[in-house]
C-alpha cells in the first residue's frame, strides 16, 4: 500500500507542478509577451508562439498525468476534471486559430485577433482559477497554495506595470492635425 500511495502522492505532484508550469507560467509569459513587446517585432512573435507550444505540450503533458490519476483514485473531483478538460478544449482551439490564422491585410483579422485574444485571456483565467482549486482538492498543504499564489502575484504585477506603461504611452501619444481645417480659426 505504501508503494501504491507513494505513486498516486508522486503523480499528483507532477500533475500540479507540470500545469502549474503550462498553464501558470509558460502561457501567461507568452501572453505578455504578444500584448506588451510588439515593438520587437518579429522577435515577439516567435517568444509568443515559442511559449504557447511549450507551455501547450506541458499542459497536455499534465492532463494526461491528470486523467491517469482520475482514473486511479476514486476520488471525487468532477468540477477540476471537467474544468480541466474545458481548458483543454480553449487550448486546443487557440492550437487550431493559429493554423488558421489570416494574412494581416485581411479584413477578418481583426475578428480573428480579438477571437485569439479574449479565447486566451479566458483560458489562462480559468487556468488559473483551476490550479488555486486543484490545489484545494488535493490538499497540496500551503506550500502549494503560497508557491502558487507567489507566482500568480509575480504575473499579476508585471501585468499591471506593463499595462500602465502602455496606457500612458497610449494617452502621451501626439494627435495628428487633420489634413485640412473645415473651419476658420481666426474668426
Amino acid at each position: 500500500i505504501s508503494s501504491t500511495s507513494n505513486s498516486i502522492n508522486t503523480m499528483k505532484r507532477n500533475h500540479g507542478a507540470l500545469n502549474i508550469f503550462a498553464w501558470g507560467v509558460l502561457l501567461p509569459i507568452g501572453a505578455i509577451i504578444a500584448r506588451y513587446f510588439r515593438q520587437w517585432d518579429p522577435a515577439w512573435f516567435y517568444l509568443h508562439v515559442g511559449l504557447q507550444v511549450l507551455g501547450f505540450i506541458f499542459g497536455v503533458a499534465g492532463i494526461v498525468l491528470g486523467v491517469a490519476l482520475y482514473n486511479k483514485l476514486d476520488s471525487n473531483v468532477h468540477a477540476h476534471r471537467g474544468l480541466g478538460i474545458f481548458i483543454l478544449v480553449l487550448g486546443i482551439l487557440q492550437v487550431l486559430a493559429l493554423l488558421l490564422r489570416p494574412q494581416k491585410e485581411a479584413k477578418v483579422r481583426k475578428y480573428w485577433n480579438w477571437y485569439h485574444q479574449w479565447l486566451g485571456r479566458l483560458a489562462l483565467f480559468l487556468a488559473a482559477v483551476n490550479i488555486v482549486y486543484g490545489i484545494h482538492v488535493a490538499e497540496a498543504g500551503q506550500n502549494w497554495k503560497v508557491g502558487y499564489g507567489f507566482v500568480l502575484a509575480i504575473l499579476l504585477l508585471v501585468v499591471i506595470v506593463l499595462e500602465s506603461i502602455l496606457w500612458i504611452k497610449w494617452f502621451r501619444r501626439p494627435t495628428e492635425a487633420p489634413a485640412f481645417q473645415m473651419y476658420n480659426t481666426n474668426a
